[in-house]
């Protein structure tokens, strides 16, 4: 009789149904741009959330936007996706492969009810490379990678048609002609015209099968934080009770431009002062408006009471956009060419593979499913893991389904016992990445590789730049020229401020090796060059997906991209 009264005692961290899950994207979020990293930027809500969830002091991405959320979704790396290359540029027509199977449709398999909202950035050259086609039974958001917060044109940040290229090669001709005959170099330049697309819309499926493609002109104007907050907010009051929910939050704050409503401003700054005031105050605000709207969708989840049985993650794509794009146009505050994230003390930023690049900050949090909140989790993680630990969460929950028809093998390692019973995760090492043709704009110009194992670190060929460290406030330290091995001890040297890659030769060569497996697993790069829009323009200003049977999309077989030709036809409605 004892015993089970003892045991009756004992708090229970598991949930008897099925849990939600909510995972949050910040866009290019620096390491050092939360509350609770000591930053003067204000994040109470998400500060709570993390201080009584497990905070994960080192959970890894990849050093760019797209890379990164291919590996979330797909729970793959890159050079398996061939999104090792680089990231999905506006005007270019490529994205993850239509067979890759999916967290969403993980999800839906397992009888969850499954939205996107906000960035996707996987692709939209066809139909099915779209969020309901990936998964998702509902998306409000945008197809690009950028866009502007108030009015969501992206025509301003690269995407072009045929008259832009033809004026971008009669301005470079023009310049050289400028240069030799002694002219300044804008000197009768041509000027540029900027074609700009409206990039917000709302799809589903009807009752039809059509996939139903609203254009939410309606929403111009508005602050894309909180359009993207209150349709998380409806997703919510609307959702079945009986069926559980995944929610895929992808924010574009805090990426640029540096953008906030008034009322914000004054909200969210008013601590600030001089230099800080100048420098963080837009990017400042941006954050806390993120933070704000994740209180409003806790504060929904409790009234609802579903608190308990939500498991929310929180985390960023890749670190802050610090130190090597200093001339970046459409940054919105940029005062002495610096970007107004940070890493600090971490080395690098956003497109290196430096710490500052690829460590995320990261917490999750449910109170009624992880054990000992309260907790800092040293363990490595990757986010190619939450593939693996959101379908233990599930099948925990569910022995009714059977296992998903997975067509490729995820490289993610679940971690839900780090969560769920305190324990020590599993995984020992990871791939950075491989990346054969550098040429990164504002990034790494030459090939590079890196691989984390055990407390070692080891990139070859430079990873950067950005290569130095950036304090927001008192300018940047620099680190020297970049030598071709660099080997550090990542427990010891957390900032990368030694490399022992002469002390330790064996190490590097046992990494070396590592990489060099790894490498032989590498499917081509997915990558394309810039494509005119002409004729995937809808009503003068809307991006368009073409049939799968129109498009020349490439699939992988064997070790070549080859024609998938889809014989199907999605019945899409299209709405003004």
């Amino acid at each position: 009789m004892l015993l089970p009264l003892l045991l009756a005692l004992i708090p229970c961290c598991c949930s008897t149904t099925s849990p939600n899950v909510i995972f949050i994207f910040a866009d290019d979020l620096g390491y050092n741009d939360m509350g609770y990293q000591g930053s003067d930027i204000l994040t109470p809500v998400l500060d709570n959330l993390a201080k009584n969830g497990v905070i994960l002091e080192q959970h890894y991405g990849q050093p760019m936007c797209a890379p990164s959320r291919a590996s979330f979704i797909s729970g793959r790396y890159p050079i398996h996706t061939g999104f090792h290359e680089a990231n999905i540029q506006q005007g270019e027509l490529w994205g993850l492969d239509v067979d890759e199977f999916t967290a969403g449709q993980m999800f839906q398999h397992y009888g969850y009810s499954t939205h996107a909202i906000g960035k996707w950035h996987l692709g939209w050259r066809t139909w099915r490379h779209t969020p309901v086609m990936r998964g998702f039974d509902s998306f409000l958001g945008f197809y690009f990678c950028a866009h502007d917060h108030f009015s969501y044109d992206c025509g301003s940040l690269g995407a072009y048609n045929a008259s832009q290229k033809l004026e971008r090669d009669l301005r470079k001709l023009q310049k050289k002609v400028n240069r030799e005959k002694g002219l300044p170099p804008w000197s009768g330049l041509v000027k540029n015209k900027k074609v700009k697309y409206f990039d917000l819309r709302y799809n589903y499926i009807n009752s039809k099968g059509q996939l139903v493609d609203k254009i939410r002109y309606d929403l111009a104007g508005q602050y894309s934080s909180r359009v993207f907050t209150n349709q998380a907010l409806e997703t919510i009051k609307n959702r079945n009770p009986d069926q559980p929910f995944f929610l895929y939050l992808s924010y574009m704050n805090v990426h640029a431009p540096y953008q906030a409503p008034e009322d914000d401003l004054e909200r969210f700054t008013s601590h600030m002062s001089g230099y800080a005031k100048k420098k963080r105050r837009n990017y400042a605000a941006m954050m806390s408006s993120l933070d704000e709207g994740v209180g409003n969708i806790t504060a929904l989840l409790k009234e609802e009471g579903i608190h308990d049985n939500t498991l929310i993650v929180f985390t960023s794509d890749n670190g802050a956009n610090v130190g090597y794009c200093k001339t970046t146009s459409f940054s919105g505050e940029n005062p002495e060419g610096r970007e107004p994230g940070s890493n600090f003390p971490l080395r690098g930023g956003k497109r290196s593979v430096f710490e500052g690049g690829i460590r995320l900050v990261s917490f999750v949090h449910g109170p009624g499913l992880i054990r000992d909140p309260g907790r800092v989790s040293s363990d490595m993680i990757n986010l190619v893991d939450w593939y693996p630990t959101f379908e233990d969460i599930v099948r925990e929950h569910d022995t009714t389904h059977t296992d998903p028809p997975v067509t490729s093998p995820k490289d993610g390692i679940s971690f839900w016992r780090v969560l769920k019973k305190a324990l020590p995760g599993k995984r020992r090492s990871f791939l950075i990445n491989i990346n054969k043709r550098g040429g990164i704009s504002c990034g790494p110009t030459k090939a590079f590789k890196a691989i984390r194992s055990g407390n070692w670190k080891l990139i070859v060929g430079g990873g950067g730049p950005p290569k130095d460290w950036f304090h927001p406030y008192k300018g940047t330290v620099e680190s020297g020229p970049l030598t071709y091995y660099q080997l550090y001890h990542i427990k010891n040297d957390p900032y990368e401020t030694s490399n022992v890659a002469e002390v330790y030769p064996a190490i590097v060569l046992q990494l070396l090796h590592e990489l060099a497996e790894l490498e032989h697993t590498m499917v081509p790069s997915r990558k394309r060059k810039k494509e005119d829009l002409t004729s995937r323009i809808r009503n003068g200003t809307v991006p368009t997906p073409l049939q799968p049977s129109e498009s020349n999309e490439l699939m992988y077989t064997g070790n070549v991209w080859g024609s998938a030709h889809d014989v199907d036809v999605i019945q899409v409605v299209q709405e003004p």
